[in-house]
């Protein structure tokens, strides 16, 4: 016996006692359990087989459900755009945690809901896995071991498909029962409604079109929960789409995927291919950025697609990004054939793109996260003001309607607390920041953006976003290297420069001249906060400068070298014995002979030179920015032969002007 088959008798079983009161009716027992034999198995069979496997995007074919599936959580607490917190509260938390912009959440497991609700609506943002999250509440149902407590039949209703059908919503739900062989189906549906025993999961709200009469489905589903109000029911809709018709029903709202989800996912996903899908997992969690992303199911599908195709993950985050983007504004719904009104149709996706850039560019400048609406909406206006098709006195009645759509569509924008709003992701905050540069770029924008932003941590994404996006990186870095520059006029700078030059030890060192003098310059800044008592600083220069300086250079150049370098050069201070010269000193001693590198000769300049904080800052901010040039070089830009030989083997000369 197959495994379906087996499912499909695990679930009659469970059904069978509903199933036959739903036929009392009948006079001739005998012919009831006739009816429900064939018929119930048909039936059970039926569900199983439209929800036990899962096909999104480009996935080459379905996959079982229960086998890719990862227990969804529901938030604890108010549904988020119903938070009372201010755009400065949310800044706060923020500030904790950039790349989940804040706060964790609390959360139940969402199939322990099931227990404690009767009827409830279950918000989300697009890709969230809401109609997943029904279909497997929908087999659960239909699993002895499952964590539900009360077995009632699912009836499951896509609204758009009932919709479009344009029939009563009884008539609808009888004719499912009658496809599948159940003789007297409507005296039948009545009886299992009328005694409480179902659970009608009607899913995809917000995919029913003003033109199907989407007032006149919601309140028949309102009069149809009422009149059989002794049955369980779930409705799933985005978050952005629903306006409170609902009144008796608890709302609920799907949680991101944590950390512990992301791995599960992704080991299912892989489940073939184990040391893949670990593979996989250790590359995700390398970059903040798509780990990000990855929070949101359908991007972690996404990731997940792409990382089959060639076992990794593309250098260029650009595309990438580009192509999550694009499964939100076009390919999600294109693939399960949704039709959606759209409010702003006069913008194609190319414009839409475009504005999301502009109010993307405005926002980051201002270190703008959380935009209260009223700001959000005047940025719209001024964008579609200057389409075809608006009308000036209604511009802000537009501007307020596109941002619901886009909210309720694409899920670019998400409101955070009421009548707040961000970007979905800081990554899309980033990418369409880039975007904005990359476009405008005749206007100034890789000036202002180097001259403005090069020493900012909080623009790194930015810049290497727009290095990967350039047709031609050149001017970019040229830009770059003439700024950073600029520092090698600090005499102090330009003194310590030609110091490092002389600290390097035989000509034929086994590690290049220009790791080797930047790490000397390294070892020496540390010693001057050592003797400073600067503890923050220190790790920072550890963790930014010593291991990833080293790393990146290496990789850039495709050395491999015999010698780990980052162990090399573990630069990594106790807090209780960071303020300990001596104690420093002694670690770079070591790495000092490791490197070829003359110690004696650093720290007697150190001793001798106590640079003031703005002078290591200055000196800080230069190592920094030769740390993201490479980086950027990394990121997939396209660059003349010349300039990267230039950047990867630093020929400018110490004090050039």
């Amino acid at each position: 016996m197959s495994d379906f088959q087996v499912a499909v008798e695990l679930g009659v079983d469970l059904m069978k006692d509903i199933v036959a009161a739903g036929y009392s009716f009948l006079k001739e027992k005998s012919k009831a359990r006739d009816f429900w034999g064939a018929a119930t198995s048909k039936y059970i069979g039926g569900l199983l087989e439209r929800n036990s496997t899962i096909k999104v995007l480009t996935m080459r074919e379905p996959q079982p459900l229960e086998k890719l599936f990862v227990r969804a959580n529901i938030l604890k607490d108010k549904i988020t755009a119903e938070l009372g917190l201010s755009a400065e509260e949310l800044e706060k938390f923020h500030d904790l945690d950039r790349r989940t912009f804040g706060k964790i959440a609390e959360t139940v497991d969402g199939e322990l809901i099931v227990n404690q609700l009767q009827r409830f609506i279950v918000l989300g943002k697009p890709g969230a896995g809401k109609t997943t999250y029904l279909r497997y509440l929908t087999l659960m149902m239909l699993q002895p071991f499952s964590q539900i407590e009360q077995r009632k039949l699912p009836v499951f209703v896509t609204l758009r498909e009932w919709a479009d059908r344009k029939k009563p919503l009884m008539d609808f739900i009888v004719e499912q029962f009658d496809i599948c062989g159940f003789e007297e189906a409507r005296p039948f549906v009545e009886r299992v409604l009328g005694n409480g025993d179902c659970v009608v999961l009607f899913d995809g709200l917000d995919e029913v079109s003003q033109e199907a009469n989407q007032h006149g489905i919601i309140q028949e589903i309102k009069d149809f929960s009422d009149k059989y109000g002794k049955n369980q029911f779930i409705i799933s809709c985005r978050v952005a789409a629903y306006n409170r018709w609902f009144e008796r029903f608890s709302d609920v709202e799907m949680a991101d995927f944590n950390e512990a989800q992301i791995e599960q996912f992704i080991r299912n996903w892989f489940h073939a291919e184990p040391e893949v899908g670990k593979e996989c997992w250790e590359k995700l969690q390398k970059s903040p950025q798509l780990k990000e992303l990855a929070s949101v199911p359908l991007l972690l599908t996404l990731l997940c697609i792409v990382y089959n195709r060639s076992n990794n993950f593309p250098p260029n985050r650009a595309n990438l990004y580009e192509e999550a983007i694009d499964a939100l504004l076009r390919d999600w719904d294109a693939t399960r054939r949704i039709s959606r009104d759209d409010v702003y149709k006069q913008l194609s996706i190319t414009r839409k793109k475009s504005m999301f850039a502009r109010i993307a560019w405005g926002t980051f400048t201002e270190n703008m996260y959380f935009v209260p609406e009223r700001i959000l909406t005047k940025q719209i206006e001024k964008y579609i003001e200057h389409l075809p098709g608006f009308k000036p006195e209604e511009l802000d009645v537009d501007s307020q309607a596109v941002l619901k759509s886009i909210e309720a569509q694409h899920g670019i924008f998400v409101e955070r607390a009421k009548k707040v709003h961000s970007f979905a992701h800081l990554t899309f905050q980033e990418y369409f920041t880039a975007k904005y540069i990359v476009d405008n770029a005749r206007e100034g924008t890789l000036e202002r953006l180097v001259n403005e932003h090069l020493y900012d941590d909080k623009w790194k994404e930015v810049f290497l976003l727009v290095a990967g996006m350039l047709d031609n990186a050149e001017e970019l870095f040229i830009l770059m290297e003439r700024k950073n520059n600029e520092l090698l006029k600090v005499k102090e700078i330009k003194e310590l420069m030609v110091v490092a030059e002389g600290a390097l030890l035989k000509n034929k060192s086994r590690y290049p001249d220009i790791v080797r003098r930047d790490i000397a310059i390294v070892i020496t800044l540390i010693l001057e906060y050592a003797r400073s008592q600067t503890r923050d600083f220190i790790i920072d220069l550890d963790r930014f400068f010593v291991h990833e300086y080293a790393s990146i250079h290496t990789r850039a150049r495709a050395q491999v070298l015999d010698f780990d370098l980052n162990r090399a050069l573990d630069l990594r201070f106790n807090y209780d014995q960071v303020y300990d010269y001596d104690f420093v000193l002694g670690l770079a001693r070591a790495h000092a002979l490791d490197l070829d590198l003359n110690l004696d000769i650093l720290e007697n300049y150190v001793k001798v030179n106590v640079f003031p904080i703005e002078i290591l800052d200055q000196l800080a901010n230069f190592l920094k920015a030769k740390i993201l040039i490479l980086n950027c070089l990394e990121h997939d830009a396209f660059v003349s032969k010349n300039i990267r030989e230039r950047i990867l083997h630093d020929r400018l000369m110490v004090g050039e002007e």
